[in-house]
């Protein structure tokens, strides 16, 4: 069976491919086959949609947190840690590897009193889909190292960040598997703080270039019927307009909410509370309210766990402060996780598939399997 290379450029959208900064995925795509990807009003659900070819709503999995009572979160230790965002980050860590988890949430900037009620929506790693677990594989989504082979297996934590070049030469540095697995992460991080038109976003597409096209070459040097899959799961807008939703919010204690970026999800204790926060949430020019028409559309599968009710902002907006980016200097200039949008789009090169020019996520987990 051909080896197959799996590639994750995250955050390298569709209209950021060009011949002058891309030239090796701009020729590869030529050559064999490029087609658009058209990407999804989701977080963590983008993945899982890719790798099962399931809908948010189908595999239930849409945002990285959720709604729960008993949260490993609510830890009196991360409560006195507050005041230190890496620390803290670093013990939430260590409480989801106790529990012998293999998906870790960073923990960002949510205030104790929130954080508690939250827990990770998710506990176990995407390799342990059964796309992987059929097959022998290497997969690279930091902090994890997994390697599952004949006579072979076994799991590394990483703890040291690793750059984009590094996470390929370790992943590569295993032979004779049939998937190797990648999540490269350096496109989206210099995106979202410089946005699209930057000289760093410019120069940052050119190394990762290079670096792919150094790590396709040396891949089919080594197995001439491999096959590779390189794709994104999302675009990117640059950010027009900031929202300040938290300042806004009544300073009552019955009710609880979490500011992403673009949503805000609300839980309420009673009608009172629901009624006074929904109409200064409806007030706010920008925030929309999601209601079940519009849930149907972007495939969100609606649930208490995610939220009682959700507000978004639309592609150009961007809620700030919120639970991830808290401080002046932290702030985003560049952003997705919008409604559909064709600047968001991804896209999916092979070598293998005649594949249609636009493609849902969904459609590619048959691709995936051929």
């Amino acid at each position: 069976m051909a080896s197959k290379l799996i590639i994750c450029i995250d955050g390298l959208g569709r209209d950021l491919i060009s011949k002058e900064n891309t030239p090796f995925l701009y020729e590869f795509g030529k050559e064999n086959n490029f087609s658009r990807l058209k990407t999804l009003f989701a977080f963590l659900g983008i993945e899982y949609c890719f790798f099962t070819g399931k809908s948010p709503v189908k595999s239930r999995v849409w945002w990285e947190f959720q709604y729960c009572r008993n949260s490993i979160f609510n830890n009196i230790f991360l409560e006195f840690l507050s005041f230190n965002k890496k620390l803290r980050n670093y013990f939430g860590a260590f409480l989801q590897l106790l529990k012998k988890r293999t998906y870790i949430v960073g923990l960002h900037n949510i205030p104790f009193d929130k954080l508690r009620f939250f827990d990770s929506s998710v506990n176990e790693g995407l390799w342990k889909l059964d796309f992987f677990q059929k097959r022998s594989f290497a997969f690279y989504k930091w902090p994890f190292f997994v390697v599952k082979g004949k006579g072979r297996g076994y799991k590394d934590i990483i703890f040291r960040y690793e750059p984009d070049r590094e996470r390929l030469e370790r992943l590569l540095s295993i032979e004779h598997l049939e998937v190797y697995y990648c999540q490269l992460m350096e496109i989206d991080k210099v995106i979202h703080k410089f946005g699209k038109e930057s000289d760093e976003t410019n120069a940052v597409l050119k190394k990762i270039d290079r670096l792919l096209d150094g790590c396709v070459q040396s891949f089919l040097s080594k197995n001439k019927d491999g096959k590779v899959i390189l794709w994104s799961d999302h675009g990117f807008a640059d950010i027009k307009n900031c929202i300040d939703v938290w300042g806004k919010l009544p300073a009552r204690k019955d009710f609880l909410f979490f500011i992403g970026g673009t949503t805000i999800n609300l839980w309420f204790k009673n009608k009172t509370a629901k009624k006074e926060v929904l109409n200064v949430l409806g007030k706010i020019k920008g925030l929309h309210r999601l209601d079940h028409k519009l849930a149907d559309k972007y495939q969100i599968p609606l649930s208490n766990k995610i939220g009682e009710e959700i507000f978004f902002v639309e592609k150009g907006s961007y809620i700030f402060p919120n639970f991830y980016q808290a401080n002046e200097n932290e702030k985003f200039v560049s952003m997705h996780g919008y409604p559909l949008n064709d600047e968001l789009d991804g896209f999916l090169i092979t070598n293998f598939s005649k594949s249609k020019k636009n493609l849902k996520i969904e459609e590619v987990f048959e691709i995936l399997n051929g």
